[in-house]
């Protein structure tokens, strides 16, 4: 029972980062991943989004809505980056970045894990 609980939560999760990807404005990867750099999204939340413990996980990122709003109005420790800091065509590119990090491997494919 557990295990089916947690099959559904994980298929809802996967369903909805892809329904709020398509729901994103559309940005640039690659000016994306320079602006993660430049802003400092790196020092907390890792290079590719993968979370720190400063920073939770950002990839695969949440709902369009939901990043900006807690980019632009954050909760706990992180500062609030107002438009003047990152404006939203930025917000879109960092999203898009993050969106388009490839996924690690599966454990089960590493060769030395074995």
């Amino acid at each position: 029972m557990k295990t089916m609980l947690l099959s559904v939560i994980a298929g809802l999760l996967v369903a909805t980062s892809a329904f709020a990807q398509s729901d994103a404005p559309r940005g640039d990867a690659g000016s994306g991943k320079q602006l993660f750099a430049t802003k400092g999204c790196y020092s907390c939340h890792g290079f590719v989004g993968q979370g720190s413990r400063e920073g939770p996980r950002l990839t695969p990122p949440m709902a369009y809505a939901a990043f900006v709003a807690q980019l632009r109005t954050p909760r706990l420790i992180m500062p609030p980056y107002v438009e003047a800091v990152v404006s939203d065509s930025q917000a879109a590119d960092i999203y898009t970045y993050l969106a388009n990090v490839p996924k690690p491997p599966d454990p089960k494919t590493i060769d030395l894990l074995k």
